[in-house]
This record gives C-alpha cells, sequence and structure tokens, in this order.
C-alpha cells in the first residue's frame, strides 16, 4: 500500500513515520507536500517537479518519494511542485511549460520566505517536462525572482528554447538514446546559451527517457517512443546530483 493511502495529512501539521531506517517528517503547507529532515534548520531545500504524468505516474508511482527520502536524509527540505494537482490535471497535455514554470517560481518564492530554510541553498531538480520548465523559468524570470540558485534536469525537452541563456549553474543530465526528448536539441540549447560555462552536460550511452526511475524494465514504450531504467545511468547520475548540490554550499 502506497504511503499516501497510508495516511491523510492535515495542512501545516507534521507526523513523523519510520520507513525502513530512515525517519523524515512530511506535511502539506500551502498546499505543497514537504518532506522536512528532523531539526529547526536552517535548511538546504529542493524544489521538485515531475515530468508529464505527475509525482503519481502509473509507471513509477515511487520514484519522486525515493528521491525525496535520499534528499532528505543529506539534511534537505523537499517541496513538490505539483501543476498537475493545481489544476485538477492527470498529465501535462494542454498545458504550457511556461505555467509549469510560474508554479515552479512561486513555490520557491513561498519556500524562501520560510524561516526553517537556507535562502542561499535551494535547488530545482525537473523531470522531462518538469525539466522543461525548470529551463524556462531560468531564461524567462530574474535572477532575484528565481528564488533558486542552482537547477538539474533530468532528460528535459528543449524544444523552444532558442537563444536560452543559463543564469544560474545548471546539470543537465541526459540519455544518448532519448527519443521521447533528443539530447541534441538540450546540447543545441547549451551550446548556444550566453553563459555556455554555468552548464555541465552528462550524456549517458544505451540509457533512454526515464533511465534514473528504478521501478520501470530496462525497456518499455511509453506514447511515441521508448522508457527504461538503466542501473549504471542512474547511478552515476545520482554521483553527479550530490557533487553538484554540494558545490552550491
Amino acid at each position: 500500500m502506497r504511503l499516501k493511502r497510508m495516511v491523510r495529512f492535515l495542512a501545516g501539521i507534521s507526523f513523523v513515520f519510520v520507513i525502513s531506517t530512515s525517519v523524515f517528517a512530511e506535511s502539506k503547507e500551502s498546499g505543497y507536500k514537504i518532506i522536512r529532515p528532523i531539526g529547526p534548520g536552517p535548511h538546504p531545500a529542493v524544489l521538485l517537479i515531475s515530468g508529464c504524468y505527475g509525482f503519481d505516474s502509473g509507471f513509477a508511482p515511487e520514484h519522486y518519494m525515493q528521491i525525496a527520502e535520499k534528499l532528505q536524509k543529506k539534511s534537505y527540505v523537499v517541496v513538490f511542485v505539483d501543476f498537475l494537482e493545481h489544476r485538477g490535471k492527470e498529465d501535462c497535455m494542454g498545458l504550457s511549460s511556461a505555467e509549469a514554470a510560474k508554479d515552479l517560481v512561486e513555490a520557491g518564492a513561498w519556500l524562501k520566505s520560510q524561516p526553517s530554510i537556507d535562502p542561499k541553498r535551494i535547488a530545482a531538480i525537473g523531470w522531462s517536462f518538469g525539466g522543461n520548465a525548470v529551463l524556462v523559468a531560468i531564461n524567462k524570470y530574474k535572477i532575484d525572482q528565481l528564488n533558486f540558485s542552482r537547477a538539474i534536469v533530468y532528460y528535459p525537452t528543449c524544444g523552444g528554447l532558442w537563444q536560452w541563456k543559463a543564469k544560474i549553474p545548471v546539470l543537465m543530465l541526459l540519455a544518448a538514446e532519448d527519443t521521447l526528448a533528443r539530447s541534441d536539441m538540450c546540447q543545441d540549447a547549451a551550446n548556444d546559451s550566453a553563459n555556455t560555462d554555468m552548464v555541465k552536460m552528462v550524456i549517458y550511452e544505451d540509457a533512454q527517457h526515464c533511465f534514473d526511475m528504478s521501478e520501470l524494465p530496462p525497456e518499455m514504450f511509453l506514447g511515441m517512443g521508448k522508457i527504461g531504467y538503466n542501473k549504471e545511468a542512474a547511478s552515476a547520475a545520482w554521483g553527479e546530483v550530490e557533487r553538484f548540490l554540494q558545490a552550491g554550499k
């Protein structure tokens, strides 16, 4: 039984759970699902923004909670930016990246105002459609409006990023065999950026879209393309994530 079906949360009230050997507090505040480490802080924080099918995607329903738990163990507060729940939608069809980017920026503003958060150590991590939303936010908003100072994007869709400019450090984790979000489009956007030195691209050979989602088989079809878990690429990518976040201290 999934965690969200086991417990109902009241806004602003935190509960403590034990999952395996990990202890963390989960709450819902101002409409955001939040995972908090134990202790008063101030803590660094990460804004998560999912792919097109949301945080409860049918093909990898526990993925984002697994990421949140990993980050919580490193003393990060994790905020889920749920652009689908906000609109009562099941997927991103008919939704623009700019709308999701606005949700991300608004979540960052709220998070930055919280006394338990270190305002200088807020990062954003996005996947696929959510990764594109992160990149759009960086391009569209001024630095003081972003409210996050580092960004990580897993296999983002990079269409429509002409004259893209990286205003903050960005880590792009791309899949060479991605047929849903072509890595060459992200490479072009990053290489054409006015600040190429602020972008680090890592391309994983033999990896496909969703390569970091351990609930997936090595290969399956989704829509017009293939997705699949690649253990080696997933492990290497997470190492990049940890080093990139650590560099922001």
